[in-house]
């Protein structure tokens, strides 16, 4: 924890950071979730991804929600795409040196983020580490979905949804893949978990094309394009799998504007283009949703019990998956997940 001298030392700093960011308007500077702090308030911030992501916001709900419960300031800070990784270098630096009580981060690069935040950690600040891991233990609590086998499960769905659509098992079929960042943790290892679930299930004939996968770094036109590409590249195409939410938006858009109703789609996470494509239950469409509003809203209550002295239950936290397609994306359980707001009313 940090010492009260350094706590007296940047209070001023905070103050003046804090009215600083309240009027932030553009990508990636700063907001308040409520009122501005008073002297007793406790300053959290929470270190979105990609700001206005539908992802991301449900995230960041779920953060301003515990902000709110528990009367905290939350600066909410953020990106405008996943390559901008010195951009949150500079905004964990900034959270640190305004003498943040505690940080909330979703790691835009498992590799580049764990030095910078290693030595946030050691200024004694809780730090709560969610969606992406990062390639360190010098962190507090890390709210994650299991990632290796989430992509086993996005393997299996993809093998069984492939055999609904008639294809046959002498026959040749290729699957194309598009991701956010090479270099995110999450993306490696739910790869990681749906080629191993693929290599030991799938039939000879049929291909995951690991050699060709694109990297749209969050940027949705991108996303579109490279579906675009895919589908005309390859005539055996049979399936697509998008590993995150800005590839899985990316494939959903390609597939519709091009009219191809017998390409099966496995994607992540939930977004109203995902949602629209299941419901009118004319494409072969599943998608492994994420429980996120979670891991803003026990990310911020767990790094401000952190900040007050409580010791975390443990350092990597589960938060699971579901399976959504057409047949069950109204059942109330799978309700509460992807329109929380809305099941909390």
């Amino acid at each position: 924890m940090k010492s009260k001298f350094l706590k007296s030392l940047l209070l001023g700093t905070m103050a003046l950071v804090t009215v600083a960011c309240g009027s932030g308007e553009a990508a990636g500077e700063g907001t308040e979730s409520g009122a501005a702090a008073s002297g007793d308030q406790q300053t959290g911030y929470f270190l979105t991804k990609i700001l206005g992501n539908q992802y991301w916001s449900v995230v960041e709900e779920g953060a301003k929600k515990a902000a709110e419960e528990l009367d905290v300031n939350l600066v909410v800070t953020g990106l405008a795409n996943e390559a901008e990784v010195e951009k949150q270098v500079q905004q964990l630096q900034d959270a640190v040196s305004s003498g943040a009580d505690a940080i909330v981060i979703g790691p835009t690069d498992s590799t580049a983020m764990a030095n910078p935040v290693t030595d946030a950690y050691n200024s004694g600040i809780p730090i709560v580490v969610v969606d992406t891991m990062i390639n360190s233990e010098n962190y507090s609590v890390d709210l994650m979905t299991d990632n290796v086998e989430a992509g086993r499960i996005a393997a299996e769905q993809m093998i069984n949804r492939l055999k609904e659509q008639g294809v046959k098992e002498d026959e040749e079929a290729q699957v194309a893949v598009q991701i956010g960042n090479s270099g995110s943790q999450t993306i490696i290892d739910r790869m990681s978990g749906f080629n191993e679930f693929w290599d030991a299930n799938a039939p000879e004939k049929w291909v995951v094309l690991n050699n060709d996968i694109k990297v749209n770094d969050g940027d949705i036109s991108k996303a579109v394009g490279f579906a675009q590409d895919f589908l005309t590249a390859y005539p055996n195409l049979k399936g697509v799998f998008g590993p995150n939410n800005g590839s899985t938006v990316g494939f959903v858009t390609g597939i519709q504007e091009s009219g191809r109703k017998d390409v099966v789609l496995v994607g992540f996470d939930f977004s109203t283009e995902m949602e629209q494509m299941i419901r009118k239950d004319e494409y072969p469409v599943v998608t492994i949703v994420q429980k996120q509003y979670e891991m803003g809203y026990e990310g911020v209550k767990q790094a401000i019990a952190i900040a007050n002295g409580e010791e975390p239950a443990e350092k990597m936290v589960d938060t699971g998956t579901l399976v959504v397609d057409m047949e069950n994306i109204d059942d109330e359980d799978i309700q509460s997940i992807i329109n929380p707001a809305a099941a909390a009313q």
